[in-house]
């Protein structure tokens, strides 16, 4: 296939791009976006621990997932690698104290857990009064949201009541694992009222809930950053987990295709996919051009002269 000639951009003039345009207001302000960079071994790391910066500066957090552990090409799978990397109890801390300032009750302390009778207590409020208006502002605010999952709904309302009860967070160990992919008797999940296990069918949906719930904990969002560079390969390294067929990799293309087109309902999402020289010039089973409707959403056709445009969906990246 064709490959892009240009000279790599420099990967600081790449990174500062990104910040200036996505990360200081497109992002917090709900815009979401996916990059492809090819990158050297040598400039890789640099440019993952520099995004990874820049996420953090931004006040988004940052996940990274590499096809090597993760079976990229099932996005079920994906979902799983990225709730295991998720603070969700710290996420819940945050809405909840939110949830209480918002509705004129400040908490006394961030960080602190409080009961709610300790809560009814420091306020000067009648606690059934005060666990009333609680549940009027989580059935407000969080059940009816109709941007989260109905099982989504039910897992973070449990995890942000459990903030609200002496020892709670030990009750909620169930969801934490629905959560992570680990196998939970749908008996014991139904006591939470959640109703079906994570599967490809609702991944997408799940992960929808996931960018609108941390935007509810005053999170600026979410940086997803994907190494695709042991999927390329025919051969696997040898200490490489998980293997890819050619299948598999045109699987793993659709999951990235999927969130191109889904982008819009991904508030603060912002996915870097990394990748190396043989994504468009390896084994010509794999490339890129093998799966056209992603190759025409991401390809730079049009390029100023000898030069790339930085803001491009696929771009070359060098030291």
């Amino acid at each position: 296939m064709e490959v892009i000639d240009s000279p790599a951009l420099p990967f600081d003039q790449w990174i500062g791009v990104m910040q200036r345009e996505y990360f200081d207001a497109f992002l917090p302000a709900g815009g979401a976006a996916v990059k492809f960079v090819i990158a050297g071994e040598d400039t890789a790391e640099t440019l993952l621990h520099a995004i990874a910066g820049v996420a953090g500066r931004s006040g988004m957090i940052a996940a990274r997932i590499s096809a090597s552990d993760t079976r990229l090409h099932m996005l079920q799978e994906l979902f799983f690698a990225l709730a295991r990397m998720l603070p969700w109890d710290d996420l819940a801390r945050r809405y909840v104290e939110e949830l209480f300032a918002q509705n004129d009750y400040p908490w006394p302390e961030a960080g602190q857990k409080l009961t709610m009778a300790e809560l009814a207590q420091e306020f000067g409020v009648a606690p059934n009064l005060l666990t009333r208006g609680r549940d009027q502002w989580l059935s407000r605010d969080l059940w009816d949201d109709p941007h989260l999952a109905r099982d989504f709904r039910s897992a973070m309302l449990h995890l942000c009541l459990a903030r609200l009860e002496p020892d709670g967070d030990g009750s909620v160990s169930p969801i934490l694992q629905w959560l992570c992919g680990e196998k939970v008797p749908l008996g014991q999940l139904r006591q939470f009222d959640i109703v079906s296990r994570i599967t490809r069918t609702n991944a997408r949906s799940m992960l929808i809930s996931v960018c609108h719930w941390l935007r509810k904990c005053g999170v600026g969002g979410l940086v997803l950053a994907l190494d695709l560079r042991p999927a390329m390969p025919a051969k696997a390294a040898p200490d490489q987990t998980v293997r890819y067929s050619t299948a598999a990799v045109m699987d793993l293309y659709e999951v990235l295709r999927e969130l191109i087109d889904d982008i819009e309902n991904l508030p603060g999402l912002f996915v870097l996919a990394l990748a190396d020289q043989a994504l468009v010039a390896g084994d010509r089973r794999r490339t890129l051009d093998t799966y056209k409707a992603l190759e025409m959403r991401i390809w730079p056709d049009v390029r100023p002269g000898d030069r790339q445009n930085p803001l491009a969906p696929l771009v070359t990246v060098g030291a």
